[in-house]
């Protein structure tokens, strides 16, 4: 071999390790399934949930409320006149109550822990706290074992104690709204990650929630719900996206080598 081929060679396999690394496989962005997907089945619907497993999102967002008899059901509002057939505020109701209503055409309203059941190994929860105790609802993700596989979400003080009954547990507030905040909430909650609207973030904060050692999990609802506001998202470096359309959000983020 002609030495001057050799010594070319041998400074292309020397620099492509050095490339490799200026280069890094992009992070991978998770896919929160807003209500589940429930542009194809009604919302907060194992059905919804069931789309969104086919999908191939990693999360389907919950909203957690309790009956007046102790039973934790999905619905997203206090009064369940929006989303079934029925009138009257869900911590007023019994189960039995529950039970009789149907959202959409044909689905019925699942308990919390038909959802866990469901949802165990095949898609993981991120739990919209609505009205509902803190240690019922560790109770029960814990009797289906999956403290690995949900992230709440919740005012300050609740997820001050969802922490102190499992500091294993995931929690996820708000955006702050300021540097300043963010450090001190990262620093007295131990929080994961932080949530909030994408319109709501900007890349200074961003860079202290990552800085301080959270993650940035924003919502896209609304206008920004769209390919437009996906990549706003990414350029932001969020680490997950909920969406109303994770059909759409998914074939996104595949064509960017992102999933």
């Amino acid at each position: 071999m002609p030495l001057r081929l050799l010594i070319v060679l041998l400074v292309v396999a020397g620099t492509a390790p050095l490339m490799a690394a200026e280069n890094p496989k992009p992070k991978r962005i998770l896919v929160i399934a807003h209500r589940g997907a429930h542009q194809k089945a009604p919302e907060n619907t194992l059905a919804s949930f069931r789309h969104a497993i086919d999908l191939g999102c990693d999360y389907v967002e919950v909203d957690v409320r309790r009956t007046s008899d102790g039973v934790l059901v999905l619905i997203h509002d206090s009064d369940v006149a929006r989303t079934t057939d029925g009138t009257g505020k869900v911590n007023e109701l019994t189960y039995a109550d529950i039970q009789k209503l149907t959202v959409g055409q044909s689905e019925p309203v699942p308990t919390f822990d038909e959802a866990l059941k469901l949802c165990r190994g095949k898609i993981k929860i991120y739990i919209d706290h609505k009205d509902a105790p803190p240690a019922e609802i560790v109770k029960t993700v814990t009797r289906h074992k999956m403290v690995n596989d949900v992230i709440i979400y919740s005012s300050y003080d609740g997820l001050l104690a969802f922490k102190k009954l499992n500091p294993k547990i995931w929690i996820m507030p708000p955006n702050p709204g300021s540097v300043e905040k963010i450090n001190a909430i990262r620093r007295d909650l131990m929080a994961e990650t932080f949530d909030g609207n994408v319109r709501d973030w900007n890349i200074e904060l961003a860079e202290a929630a990552h800085a301080a050692g959270a993650q940035i999990w924003v919502d896209n609802l609304g206008e920004h719900d769209n390919e437009a506001g996906f990549q706003k998202s990414l350029d932001l470096g969020v680490d997950a996206i909920q969406t109303d359309y994770p059909e759409k959000l998914i074939p996104f983020l595949k064509r960017l080598g992102r999933r």
